[in-house]
């Protein structure tokens, strides 16, 4: 059977799009961004520039309000995540990745803030020294990887200019982690994420504190999104709650400078 031929495939993971994404052979139909105009003619850059680790926006005919993008072949860590998505080759891949993106991005113009999403944008924005459009969600759904290495992002939804350390925290936050996973370091593995990222020295020193204003933006994104009624936050946040929330916060200040550390360590 051609991949033409197929019968569509409901393709898991996410929580927003949960159930909404689907996969005709070779071309993934999703629901589209507000700004889809905008991010599909910076995937197009990405691409121009080398960089081929993401999907290319497709032509042809699809619902409103649903965009077209081409199917990425590997494998993706949705939940339950899978033990070779724990492991520091995985993670300093994810970091090697992410470096080949933003170095490509830093020829694009990043232009001005208006017309990206603000959810989970760096608060510096365009305006920050060496601002690249960062991808701010790239948590373990969001990675395909192909012979245990990280291949490309997908789900840009979120995307909009920034610093690039802070794409780095975003990305910490859900591959350190540092919200606790029995048998994981996360200074550890904040340092090999670094690594592979190839990050310097500054912003190494940086990181800690990027990482806890990250969070503070992600917690806000989730309570703003409980308060309108949201039924897939609200029910992700009943399992967290204010007090995991506050926790992890405490957390992340009492062990800056441990963290800060390991970063700095040789």
């Amino acid at each position: 059977m051609s991949p033409v031929d197929r019968e569509p495939e409901v393709l898991s993971g996410g929580l927003v799009n949960a159930g909404a994404v689907v996969r005709h052979g070779d071309a993934v139909e999703r629901p589209a961004p507000p700004h889809a105009a905008l991010l599909h003619a910076h995937l197009r850059a990405l691409r121009n520039r080398g960089f081929d680790g993401v999907p290319v926006p497709l032509g042809g005919a699809a619902p409103e309000h649903r965009e077209r993008l081409s199917y990425i072949p590997g494998e993706v860590a949705v939940a339950p995540h899978p033990a070779w998505a724990w492991t520091d080759g995985a993670l300093r891949s994810v970091g090697a990745l992410l470096r080949r993106m933003h170095d490509a991005a830093a020829a694009v113009p990043v232009g001005r803030a208006a017309g990206w999403p603000g959810d989970l944008a760096d608060p510096e924005g365009a305006t920050a020294p060496g601002a690249v459009v960062c991808h701010n969600d790239v948590c373990l759904e969001n990675v395909v990887f192909r012979d245990g290495r990280a291949a490309a992002l997908i789900d840009f939804d979120l995307a909009a200019p920034g610093r690039p350390v802070w794409d780095v925290a975003m990305t910490a936050r859900y591959w350190a982690p540092m919200r606790g996973r029995a048998g994981l370091d996360p200074a550890h593995r904040l340092r090999v994420l670094a690594d592979g990222y190839g990050l310097g020295r500054a912003d190494r020193a940086a990181l800690p504190r990027v990482v806890e204003q990250a969070t503070a933006v992600c917690r806000a994104f989730v309570e703003l999104r409980v308060e309108r009624g949201d039924p897939a936050y609200a029910a992700a946040y009943e399992e967290s709650g204010r007090a995991v929330w506050d926790r992890h916060q405490t957390w992340l200040a009492d062990h800056r400078r441990d963290l800060t550390a390991a970063l700095l360590a040789g």
